[in-house]
């Protein structure tokens, strides 16, 4: 099954955040560049396996549906659920805030 994205508000400003902190406090506009790249690369695979991850134990995740997953990329949590085709992107966040 394909799946569409769908991202909340939340995650665009997430997503926005980082960019800029790398922009700004590490003065790399490439790095910022590769991070975006890879951030969506790793985003569009859950178009094809979202269901392969386990719904998540954790209640830092689970806050945002009980349904809620999460897989990591560069340090990040990208915690979506899935509803009937789509995937919802609530969060992308660093993994030292889900608390294990």
């Amino acid at each position: 099954m394909t799946y569409s994205l769908r991202y909340s508000i939340q995650a665009v400003e997430d997503i926005e955040r980082v960019i800029d902190y790398i922009e700004q406090e590490l003065f790399s506009l490439a790095a910022a560049e590769r991070f975006v790249n890879g951030i969506f690369a790793k985003i569009n695979q859950l178009k094809i396996n979202a269901n392969v991850f386990a719904v998540s134990i954790y209640e830092d995740v689970r806050q945002y549906d009980v349904a809620a997953r999460h897989v990591t990329y560069k340090g990040f949590a990208i915690i979506y659920s899935i509803h009937a085709r789509t995937v919802v992107i609530h969060r992308i966040i660093h993994n030292s805030l889900i608390k294990k």
